[in-house]
């Protein structure tokens, strides 16, 4: 570990101790000579890099960048940390921007729902009979089990729903 194959030419080892200090020369500092402990010398000659490989296996090639603000709570990577520490805070003002939140999504879903329903009666009785049960689909069943609650075969059900979405893209468009 002590020798000069680490390829520098600016470090020259002059002298190893048999407490095992080492003298060296550094020609990139005016030639300076320095007297490194041998638990200095261990890390400064340690160019293969064993300790800080065995210490760093495992982050070496993973870099997480998690972090932590100051009450030591953890902010994930790939998130927006001033919303997640302001999510966990509660007070007057987030909870009324909360309630605030919650009111707009109901109105804009009561504004969504008056539309669909004047649209509703410009469909045909299977696409009505499809929006109904995919409106009623609470337990996210597939097309095929809803298909067969309306005695309809899958491929039909499939045009019909077709049918509806377009219908509804066209009719929205004019809505809003």
């Amino acid at each position: 570990m002590l020798n000069n194959s680490f390829n520098n030419p600016d470090v020259k080892i002059i002298s190893k101790h048999e407490d095992g200090s080492v003298e060296l020369c550094l020609k990139n500092m005016g030639k300076q000579i320095v007297t490194l402990t041998a638990d200095q010398a261990a890390v400064v000659l340690d160019l293969k890099h064993d300790q800080y490989n065995a210490d760093h296996r495992n982050t070496r090639h993973k870099v997480s960048l998690d972090a932590y603000d100051p009450d030591n709570k953890l902010i994930s990577a790939g998130g927006d940390p001033l919303q997640q520490l302001t999510a966990a805070v509660q007070t007057p003002e987030t909870i009324y921007l909360d309630k605030f939140d919650e009111q707009e999504r109901l109105l804009k879903q009561k504004v969504d729902h008056q539309k669909l329903m004047a649209i509703y009666p410009k469909l045909t009785k299977p696409q009505q009979l499809v929006y109904d049960a995919l409106a009623n689909n609470e337990e996210r069943l597939k097309d095929k089990k809803l298909a067969a609650q309306l005695n309809m075969s899958v491929q039909k059900f499939s045009n019909h729903k077709q049918a509806l979405f377009k219908k509804i893209k066209k009719f929205w468009s004019k809505l809003v």
